[in-house]
């Protein structure tokens, strides 16, 4: 059960955990809400879920606290859930597979940093900050990686706003725009997941905007497009072909295990880069941009 049906992201994830179903043998359901906007939605769908009584669940969770419920009710019916990409505000799973978010808002930090120092000769000035919706563990925690990190390390570096997408698709464009017009001064931008950076690309676009220091996370097309135009200079990127695949694993090892009281680690990295420009073609990036392609034949 994933977050979204609309999101690349989301397809990427399932198309790993397609992979796994078919080295182990065993019968995949995917499910999700078209938005990840739709939390009622994806409650719902994991209700159904365990009424099937499924072998395991592998769940990412939209927002912290929705979702527990469903999850500590599969724990106690003996269903082992498996947590992917963000967290629960539970400890009933057996594990929980993700990127350390809070690190890819740090690498996020670091990486704007570079760029502005390469487009203005020093790490200062004024840069802006876009979040695709507030509550989201994941999301949450790049924002705060971003910000610590940044009054940390980075003291002349200003972050002068902050904006929430608020959940809708659209809404990233506009406050772009906005903010290009409210900070002519403007140095830098950090977009922190694949709706908001793909809005920024085109509000750039629009303006025709390439002295802009931006950093994104995720690969989406307009993101791409954007790394390969000169509007984006690095772009931080999970490993969601890996994250669905190891999700479907780690199931099926936890049902075929658990009646031996086989202990997980509770929290397992599935690891995060920066793709800048200079790296586009090489087999290291495409194995990370293109995981469908590169994991074909696998």
């Amino acid at each position: 059960i994933v977050k979204a049906s609309e999101s690349e992201f989301w397809q990427i994830v399932l198309d790993g955990a397609r992979k796994a179903a078919k080295h182990y043998g065993v019968e995949l359901i995917e499910q999700a809400p078209t938005s990840e906007s739709d939390v009622a939605r994806q409650v719902s769908i994991l209700e159904t879920a365990i009424s099937m009584k499924p072998d395991a669940i592998v769940l990412a969770p939209t927002v912290a606290d929705a979702l527990v419920p469903g999850i500590e009710k599969a724990t106690a019916m003996g269903i082992p859930v498996i947590i992917i990409d963000s967290a629960a505000n539970t400890d009933k799973y057996v594990t929980f597979l993700a990127s350390d978010n809070y690190k890819i808002g740090q690498l996020a930090a670091d990486e704007l940093a570079k760029a502005i120092e390469k487009k203005f000769g020093e790490a200062k000035g004024k840069v802006a900050a876009f979040t695709f919706m507030s509550g989201v563990g994941s999301l949450e925690a790049r924002m705060k990686g971003f910000l610590d990190r940044v009054k940390e390390k980075y003291p002349e570096i200003e972050v002068v706003t902050v904006r929430d997408a608020m959940g809708k698709q659209g809404n990233t464009l506009n406050m772009a725009m906005d903010v290009l017009t409210a900070y002519p001064d403007l140095r830098g931008i950090f977009a922190n997941n694949q709706y908001t950076g793909d809005e920024v690309v085109r509000a750039l676009d629009m303006r025709g905007v390439k002295n802009l220091a931006f950093v994104a996370v995720d690969a989406g097309p307009q993101e791409l497009w954007g790394l390969e135009n000169g509007y984006v200079d690095a772009l931080i990127l999970q490993k969601p072909w890996v994250m669905g695949y190891a999700g479907v694993a780690f199931a099926v090892i936890a049902r075929n295990l658990q009646s031996l009281g086989f202990e997980f680690p509770k929290f397992i990295d599935t690891g995060i880069v920066a793709i800048t420009p200079d790296m586009l073609g090489k087999p290291a990036a495409e194995s990370i941009l293109d995981p469908v392609k590169f994991y074909k034949n696998w």
